[in-house]
């Protein structure tokens, strides 16, 4: 008999090893791919496997450790997206561009990103925390940073959840930016923006090319006490396990 622990392990290892799976991106460099085919097949080995899928067991706390696609694409925010524009091509090409708006020359990184399922409540809380300037130098010439570190966290809101057929169903409600400890607001920006909740469903539903609510869904193939493994629309794999310790109070 397999032994799931020792599969966990190993998912844990090539997780680990990948950056969350962001160094098996072929649009920042086509390496260590036979990792990628090698999380495939624990993935597939794990989803023979008959276990109860319940909202008491998803309920609670969670942290992205693995994403075969971009880290910020777990949002429900960017999954609505996904799901408006209807076709894998174009969703792939909008969210390949936005990483290089957002991440180029290293400027803007993504660190803990993390969820909470309340079912008691209807809801679904994303978060993910982004570091702006992390490192500013001129190489070779100097080695010290010629700007301060700022950054934010990006905090989501879903209500009107629901499982169903071992779906996980939610319409996009509202967003906000705010501070994490241990990090500079941005300077006018955070006045400005930060710290406020902005009715992304309103919204949304005004503009003229949005036909239908912002929602998502994302099945949920295998879950026991500490790993949850999701798959979207279009086959992209998401892996969470319980926290150490709770962020999201």
């Amino acid at each position: 008999m397999t032994n799931i622990e020792e599969i966990k392990k190993k998912i844990y290892q090539i997780a680990a090893i990948t950056d969350r799976g962001q160094r098996l991106n072929k649009l920042i460099a086509p390496m260590y791919q036979e990792k990628s085919k090698e999380m495939e097949e624990l993935i597939k080995i794990l989803e023979d496997f008959n276990t109860e899928i319940s909202e008491e067991k998803l309920s609670g706390e969670w942290e992205l450790i693995y994403s075969t696609v971009e880290l910020f694409r777990s949002s429900p925010f960017f999954l609505a997206i996904e799901k408006a524009l209807n076709d894998e091509f174009k969703s792939n090409l909008f969210f390949k561009l936005h990483q290089l708006q957002v991440g180029s020359f290293g400027l803007s990184t993504i660190g803990r990103i993390a969820q909470k399922i309340d079912f008691d409540k209807k809801e679904f809380l994303s978060t993910f925390d982004t570091t702006i300037f992390g490192l500013t130098t001129i190489p070779i010439l100097g080695w010290f940073k010629l700007l301060p570190t700022f950054g934010g966290r990006v905090i989501t809101l879903a209500d009107e959840l629901n499982l169903k057929d071992n779906f996980l169903q939610m319409r996009l409600r509202k967003t906000k930016v705010s501070k994490v400890e241990g990090l500079n607001k941005i300077p006018i920006f955070s006045k400005l923006l930060m710290d406020r909740w902005y009715p992304v469903k309103e919204v949304w539903e005004k503009l003229p090319w949005n036909k239908e609510i912002p929602s998502c869904e994302v099945s949920v193939i295998y879950l026991d006490e500490e790993i949850r493994i999701m798959k979207d629309l279009y086959g992209s794999i998401f892996i969470y396990v319980r926290p150490t310790i709770s962020l999201l109070n």
